[in-house]
């Protein structure tokens, strides 16, 4: 039965008529290859795809989908390299012509798409309607891939080069579908419709061949000194409000209360306008002895900045004489963003991206600054209906994201970014979009977690968490209970950075945080020996549960919990008030490294109801063969276990 699989029920509508269809069978003659076979009904696990063709001009005169049987769609299927895939291109008629398939998500998890701000997980949860798949500031989406896969082990890949909108249950509950479409934020010379299909063994494998076959991966790994000491940015505490004095007076304080030095990030504000790339005097009197100073006390820095000029900065004038703005279809440079009017630098052009680096680089050696902190760069901030210097339309839009990256890649291994698309290779630090101060899915501190396997499981392993308790937006600082449990929650990340501090509260969390920054210490090599594997295989980091139990149903849903590597398990605390909570452990043989003499316990079981008072982190190392024999291993109830363990936090809490 394994060996037979429905792989697709194929519906074809016109405008106005749907025509009666037969089945489209992709299924395996062994346990390896997949055919695709026509008016075969298997019953094993599936994909289910159904096919549309409409039209933007509902027009007649303009409107010309295909109105023939399935069966011709069949020769739209051709030959993959690798025998566990099929190709599927589909060509339309005329530019008006819309194309679309959608595939029954059913029971199974689906992964992959794009960072977003309701960063649900799996991405069955989320609720999509004719997204346009670029980079974009709406919603949050800084990172995507036209990559999905799902728990079942098949994988989609729609080739970066379609005019792709995406819909996650929207008019279609219950589906994703595909659309490709010629209409704003996309110009092409033609519609096209292109991408494969393949089936493995489970979700692992899947993600595995994903990236030989063309997610790739890191080519180096980022500074190990952003891995063992923490980031220390001014922003969430000082907004814009930031200067010399309160950049030393942060330092000292750091120094003051004993917590490791790092690296002093200096935020937005310290421009004479944005995009000068000169420091403003009136804050910064003299940068050279403050980053001097901040070395002398053990910290290196780094400086925030972002691919814009703003049109009331001299060089914006120099730039559009130059002609190194992204323009429009109606001859203009001119767009906004978040700090004002502005124009982005066309990076696609090569002349502008070396006068834009060359005067950060200028900047850096005069001031003494380590690195930076490139913001932005996702391809919405450009003028509507962009026109770049390099005019091939295969990426278009997205391609400028990809130049802004091959930019600053030449800046060192120590910066950080927020932007990307097909760029695995980068090797840097990618950052989360900014997280909010809050208990809930609106980039609050599930999405923590969520974000992390998220990126991971797109090519992305080497995940920069927003700053601990988030960026307390709308005058909403983080509260005592959300800053601990977000330090929880960050230990076993590649990285952490803060803006809020530990001493903003009070002595407990001063000392609970210590211990955690001694915990994560601990592990910093394993991290950065893991980034050294991710180089040589693409394995992620922080993976979901189900990376090292990639069949177990239960796991594929888990949202809460996350992996170092392949034994470390990480619960963090995520609900407000919380002082327990449900703990699901996979395959293997785990010591719960809060009660470490306790017997072990044996993986795919819960734990419910796991004690977890403000001052406990749940985490589990799972433990090598060798390892298991120096201590007994229990199957025990999870109700009995949580007895006991509740009675150890009674007595020395």
């Amino acid at each position: 039965m394994d060996n037979f699989f429905v792989f697709c029920v194929i519906i074809l509508t016109s405008v106005t008529t749907l025509i009666a269809s037969e089945n489209i069978i992709l299924f395996t003659e062994d346990s390896e290859k997949l055919q695709v076979k026509y008016g075969t009904i298997f019953t094993s696990p599936a994909l289910k795809f159904n096919f549309y063709e409409d039209c933007i001009d509902q027009n007649p005169k303009v409107c010309t989908v295909k109105n023939k049987g399935n069966e011709n769609y069949l020769r739209y299927f051709s030959e993959a390299e690798k025998q566990e895939c099929v190709h599927y291109e589909q060509i339309a008629n005329s530019m008006n012509n819309v194309l679309k398939f959608c595939v029954e998500m059913g029971s199974d998890s689906w992964y992959g798409g794009a960072e977003t701000t309701f960063q649900h997980w799996p991405l069955n949860k989320l609720n999509w309607t004719d997204k346009p798949f670029v980079t974009s500031e709406a919603d949050s989406q800084a990172v995507l891939e036209s990559y999905f896969f799902n728990s079942q082990g098949f994988y989609i890949h729609i080739n970066d080069s379609v005019a792709l909108f995406v819909d996650i249950n929207g008019p279609r509950p219950g589906y994703m579908c595909f659309t490709a479409k010629v209409i704003s934020p996309y110009r092409k010379l033609r519609n096209v419709m292109q991408f494969r299909v393949c089936k493995f063994s489970n979700p692992r494998k899947a993600h595995e061949n994903a990236i030989k076959d063309f997610l790739g991966m890191p080519k180096s790994i980022p500074d190990t000194f952003v891995v063992k000491h923490p980031i220390w940015s001014t922003w969430a505490r000082y907004k814009v409000n930031v200067n010399s004095k309160n950049v030393n007076d942060f330092a000292q304080e750091i120094v003051q209360y004993s917590f490791p030095r790092g690296t002093i990030e200096i935020d937005d504000n310290w421009e004479t306008c944005y995009g000068s790339a000169e420091f403003n005097l009136s804050r910064f009197e003299n940068i050279k002895e403050l980053t001097s100073n901040l070395k002398s006390k053990g910290f290196k820095t780094s400086l925030w900045t972002h691919p814009f000029i703003n049109l009331n900065c001299e060089r914006h004038t120099i730039g559009k004489r130059m002609g190194y703005f992204v323009n429009s279809t109606l001859n203009t440079v001119d767009s906004f963003w978040w700090n004002g009017n502005a124009s982005y630098i066309d990076f696609t052009n090569p002349k502008a991206a070396t006068w834009w680096a060359n005067a950060l680089r200028e900047l850096l050696e005069k001031s003494g600054i380590d690195s930076l902190k490139f913001d932005a760069g996702e391809s919405s901030w450009v003028p509507n209906s962009p026109v770049f210097y390099d005019s091939d339309l295969t990426y278009y839009p997205d391609n400028i994201v990809n130049a802004y990256l091959e930019t600053i890649v030449n800046f060192g291994n120590s910066i950080e970014y927020r932007s990307s698309r097909r760029s695995q290779g980068f090797g840097r630090l990618l950052r989360m979009i900014d997280r909010e101060s809050r208990w809930d899915f609106q980039l609050g501190l599930p999405t923590l977690i969520t974000s992390l396997i998220h990126l991971n499981m797109i090519g992305y392993p080497f995940v920069l968490p927003d700053m601990v308790g988030g960026n307390g937006y709308n005058n909403k600082p983080p509260s005592k209970e959300m800053y601990i449990r977000w330090m929880q929650a960050n230990v076993f990340m590649p990285a952490i950075q803060f803006s809020y501090t530990p001493w903003d509260f009070d002595q407990q969390t001063i000392d609970l945080c210590r211990r955690l920054l001694d915990i994560r210490s601990n592990y910093t090599e394993t991290i950065v020996n893991l980034m050294r594997q991710s180089v040589v295989d693409g394995s992620p980091i922080n993976p979901p549960i189900w990376w090292i139990d990639p069949t177990d149903s239960v796991a594929h849903c888990i949202y809460d919990e996350y992996l170092l590597g392949e034994n470390i398990l990480v619960a963090p605390v995520i609900v407000e008030k919380a002082i327990s909570r449900d703990i699901y452990l996979p395959a293997g043989v785990w010591r719960d490294e809060n009660n470490p003499e306790s017997p072990y316990i044996v993986g795919r079981t819960w734990l419910h109801e796991y004690p977890a008072p403000i001052e406990i982190l749940p985490w589990f190392t799972r433990m090598s063969s060798e390892q298991q024999q120096s201590n007994s291993i229990v199957h025990v109830s999870s109700t009995c276990y949580m007895l006991a363990m509740g009675f150890v936090v009674y007595l020395f809490r």
